[in-house]
């Protein structure tokens, strides 16, 4: 089962899903807007599109570990627009989660803010997703406002410049935090796990968008999450978080978009 949708009609998704036997992968694209970029002429949604596949497709090969396989995807997809792009001046990048039954055991592998939910026969359920993003970000932005101000509060506008800036300066550096771009290495990065199919319920990917029911706008607790998403309720799951985001432009203390692309794609074994 799978569900992905853009964040409005009127705009590209760029999260993508790959499917094949017994395996599930989203990517959940990003990068700085087209006008900013100098030297990649790609879409996000070509990245992310272009990564989902070539993951998928190295995936098939049970003997390939999870990390392997998403290196030699990014190789490959840096490879296919090398030739005609150059990356100094900036480049999609992507947050990753996937799962592949192997045998008895079922693998994940969660990059960056993407989350992989895992619910087990007696409705125990965990989430594992990498947070560095959140903290190295943040901390960087504090960091820039206090050299640049002497200050710890800023304009909107200012804030957003600076934060664009620690983004940019933290993503696959030392104490920041690490996401598919052109370098196959940052996947030693990605957090890998497995588990016996036995006792195991339901293994979901999402990207931030489809986690943002449990994260962001109390739409639905994470159990409650994993327990419809297993039992095929991704419609309502998803109408519930878009209409929870909708709340967003009431709250002060939020300058992010309101709405974000959203997917899901769900194994079950119960």
């Amino acid at each position: 089962m799978s569900l992905t949708l853009p964040a409005s009609a009127e705009r590209d998704n760029e999260d993508a899903i790959a499917r094949a036997d017994g395996i599930g992968v989203v990517v959940d694209g990003a990068g700085i807007p087209a006008e900013l970029r100098r030297g990649c002429t790609h879409t996000v949604a070509w990245y992310s599109h272009a990564l989902a596949d070539a993951f998928c497709a190295r995936l098939e090969d049970r003997g390939t570990p999870m990390r392997d396989a998403l290196a030699g995807a990014i190789a490959e997809v840096t490879a296919r627009h090398a030739g005609t792009c150059t990356f100094e001046g900036g480049s999609p990048s992507a947050t990753v989660a996937a799962w592949r039954v192997d045998g008895a055991e079922v693998e994940h592998l969660v990059l960056c803010d993407a989350s992989i939910v895992l619910r087990d026969v007696s409705g125990r359920t965990w989430e594992i997703t990498d947070d560095r993003i959140e903290h190295s970000v943040e901390r960087r932005t504090r960091e820039l406002l206090s050299a640049r101000t002497g200050r710890t509060e800023a304009s909107p506008d200012e804030l957003a410049a600076l934060r664009w800036r620690a983004l940019e300066e933290c993503r696959n550096a030392p104490d920041g935090f690490w996401c598919a771009q052109t370098d196959p290495e940052v996947a030693a990065e990605a957090l890998v796990g497995r588990q016996t199919i036995v006792g195991t319920s339901a293994v979901i990917a999402a990207s931030d968008g489809g986690t943002r029911g449990f994260q962001l706008v109390d739409a639905h607790d994470l159990r409650a999450f994993a327990r419809r998403a297993e039992c095929g309720g991704l419609a309502a799951l998803a109408a519930e978080i878009r209409s929870g985001e909708e709340h967003l432009r009431d709250r002060s203390d939020f300058d992010g978009k309101i709405h974000d692309d959203l997917t899901i794609v769900v194994g079950s074994f119960g």
